[in-house]
């Protein structure tokens, strides 16, 4: 929910290349590090750690074994919470075959059956009379007090204050009785995460080669998780089944049991048929499989079409977001004549991996032409842009201040410019079936599988830290349209980066807007460029592989501050890094180290002290003043920066978070920052952000933040817990 700042890298005209189709290119892998250094996790001989390891591989055997210790405590913890729930006697009997004479004789036992929650609240069968006679005898008293308390004031209080106690302590003893239930739901819930995080690290273990494929280790993981959830069904109506079918199968067990007395051989052949046939059926499978629905596999998790295709699509997007930002922003040159303009905009951008899962999902190989179309249509339901004229009626001498009678009226014309922006996933989710629903959420985990460049952070996650998209934009030095060739990712002075691909450096120097760069190229027509580096590494005519360092992060050039400006080419074609990069692992949980002192009173006191002096400001997308109001990153900022608590300048939310420390949800003071991921449609994790302030006298915990309007908001609620991301002190 706001504009991120903009860093950038000029017009690029210096380097630039004319566009062409890409065919695929294969990276060469790393090689291992190799390490003689015993771990200190102990594993079985069937799971022992081999003495020449990579460093990488010993770290995920030991993410296996505590993965491994957690998934065990979770299974016990869950057992012994079971063992507490409460159960029932329930008499039983079975149907036992006495071995002498060979007759079916009935045997009766008690079983311990857990109590349904209805069950349970109700209590045991010989106190329910009770129960019902003391609830009818309240009834009838209340029925008596309503046909008097009309007369009493004080009466009718006392007793709608009784009515209230009654069911306070209801919905109290009601919370104590299924307090059992839930805590083994929470704990069910626990021990399958702690199952399925178990499964997906040996799968690791077990195939070091599934963490180096982006495919792989999405696709992994998205089975793994089906899987549980498809077994978990499964074996709720395997035990509904057994139990209904339970006096067939002794039955038919029964029968069974005459027939292999009466023909011992027979049945043995018929046993070895049936075998040989079901591991024939089983080979069938396996080379079906693999002939076609491994292949399927693939092709379903990538993207189908032309790089010029896919590159075309997501130009054509943001620059039909571009024409409509500088549209609401040329209002006033468009519009004239009118007293005041007020604005009431939403957010105006879209995720790139769901366009193009969306229409690889709809159209497989689309081309050029069926995106557009497609484009349109989604562009015209996600933003609908209205003017709306009025006139209200105002006075010059509202006070009468001379006390002439005169209040002097005149017309004040305002023009309201209102942009409507739905969600970019509600709209594509509402165009597609069931199939294509599947195929869009491989996509979603795979990132369409047409990754050419390798991380340039190694393993960080840098989508967290991207300041400017690939595509159009208003510049941010110029504010002109542009087209942007690459992504910024917002980084301090002299953080290292990587070469992305094998190849040969064919420029290290100083290139005007790009500052100092780099550009590698191979001899298949892939090219890398990095750009307003701090410092150099490499020189030209240098050979470098995959991950070799070769400059840092800086600011030279035309550029707005620290940053790496990445840009891709295949024969050419400019492409967009966010899908021919690997971008790291997208992460929703945070990790914590030490967050240092929360804020002070004094500056407490400064920032709410500024904060609501802008209490009712409306929500505006890209605003970053009260000239303009404010969206949720500019209204922080500006708070920040204004009550004298730390100069952040003009930052984006994910930047907001990024620059200061994670705290974690038991740690939070007020004055920290709180933040919420997919509050829109980005590809980056934190998309809104507020100032947290404590609990208020209810003890409610609570934000000030940008909402529409700026306003105090219960950050307790379904929707913002759902969208909950993490504290961050600021310091």
């Amino acid at each position: 929910m706001e504009l991120p700042p903009q860093s950038d890298s000029g017009s690029e005209s210096s380097l630039q290349s004319e566009k062409a189709n890409t065919p695929l290119h294969t990276e060469k892998p790393d090689t291992p590090l190799k390490t003689d250094k015993p771990g200190k996790l102990q594993f079985s001989a069937d799971e022992a750690v081999p003495t020449a390891l990579s460093r990488g591989e010993v770290k995920q055997q030991k993410r296996y074994g505590k993965a491994q210790v957690k998934a065990d405590k979770s299974v016990k913890k869950l057992e012994t919470a079971k063992s507490k729930l409460p159960a029932k006697k329930k008499i039983r009997s079975k149907t036992i075959v006495d071995e002498k004479s060979g007759k079916p004789k009935r045997k009766l036992y008690f079983e311990n059956e857990v109590k349904s929650q209805s069950q349970h609240l109700k209590g045991a069968l010989p106190t329910r009379p009770v129960k019902a006679a003391g609830n009818s005898a309240l009834a009838f008293g209340h029925r008596k007090m309503y046909q008097v308390e009309r007369d009493n004031v004080a009466t009718e209080a006392a007793h709608k204050g009784e009515i209230s106690a009654e069911g306070g302590v209801r919905m109290a003893l009601r919370h104590h009785k299924l307090a059992p239930y839930r805590k083994v739901a929470k704990l069910e819930r626990t021990a399958q995460k702690k199952s399925v995080n178990l499964a997906y690290q040996k799968a690791l273990a077990e195939n070091p080669k599934l963490k180096s494929s982006v495919l792989s280790r999405f696709a992994q993981k998205q089975k793994i998780k089906r899987d549980y959830a498809k077994a978990a069904r499964e074996a709720k109506k395997t035990a509904e089944r057994a139990k209904k079918a339970g006096t067939a199968v002794e039955k038919t067990g029964k029968a069974v049991i005459g027939v292999v007395k009466r023909h011992p051989v027979t049945t043995g052949v018929v046993v070895l048929l049936l075998l040989l046939l079901f591991c024939l059926m089983s080979l069938i499978g396996v080379f079906g499989g693999a002939g076609s629905g491994g292949f399927g596999g693939i092709l379903s998790a990538s993207y189908l079409a032309e790089d010029a295709d896919i590159d075309n699509a997501e130009l054509l997007y943001t620059e039909w977001e571009t024409d409509l930002q500088i549209k609401i922003a040329n209002t006033e040159t468009s519009h004239p004549g009118y007293d005041e303009y007020r604005y009431n905009v939403g957010d105006i951008s879209h995720n790139p991996y769901e366009l193009m899962a969306y229409l690889t999902a709809k159209y497989q190989n689309f081309n050029s032409s069926t995106a557009q179309a497609e484009l349109a249509a989604l562009f015209g339901e996600q933003f609908t842009l209205a003017f709306a004229p009025s006139v209200e009626i105002r006075y010059a001498d509202p006070s009468d201040a001379d006390d002439d009678g005169d209040y002097e009226p005149y017309n004040w014309n305002v023009l309201t410019v209102t942009l409507t922006a739905k969600s970019f996933t509600d709209v594509v989710s509402g165009r597609m079936n069931s199939d294509e629903l599947g195929r869009y959420t491989i996509l979603m985990q795979t990132k369409g599988s047409r990754q050419y460049i390798a991380n340039p952070f190694g393993d960080m996650n840098w989508l967290s830290y991207v300041t400017s998209y690939y595509g159009y934009r208003i510049h941010p030095v110029s504010g002109e349209k542009n087209y942007h060739k690459g992504v910024d990712i917002g980084l301090p002075t002299g953080t290292p980066i990587q070469s992305g691909q094998d190849g040969t450096v064919t420029f290290a120097g100083y290139s005007g807007d790009y500052g100092n760069v780099v550009v590698i190229e191979d001899d298949k027509g892939l090219v890398s460029k990095y750009a307003h580096c701090n410092t150099l590494n490499v020189t030209v005519g240098q050979s470098v592989k995959t991950g070799d360092a070769i400059a840092t992060v800086g600011s030279t050039g035309n550029s707005t501050g620290a940053h790496l400006h990445l840009e891709v080419l295949k024969n050419g074609q400019y492409l967009n890094p966010l899908y021919y990069c690997v971008s790291g692992d997208f992460n929703l949980t945070p990790t914590y180290g030490d967050p240092g002192s929360p804020m002070g009173d004094g500056s407490y006191a400064a920032l709410i002290a500024e904060a609501e002096k802008y209490l009712s400001y409306p929500y505006v997308w890209g605003g970053s003043s009260p000239s303009t109001s404010f969206d949720c990153s500019g209204y922080v900022s500006w708070v920040l920066t204004h009550s004298g608590v730390k100069n952040v300048g003009r930052l984006g939310a994910n930047d907001l978070y990024n620059t200061n420390t994670p705290v974690s949800p038991n740690d939070a003071r007020p004055g920290d920052l709180i933040a919420f991921h997919s509050t829109y449609s980005a590809p980056k994790p934190v998309t809104h952000i507020g100032i947290y302030v404590g609990t208020d006298a209810t003890g409610r915990p609570r934000m000030i933040h940008c909402g529409n309007p700026i306003q105090y908001t219960y950050i307790d609620t379904p929707y913002w817990q759902a969208h909950f991301y993490g504290f961050a002190r600021v310091n």
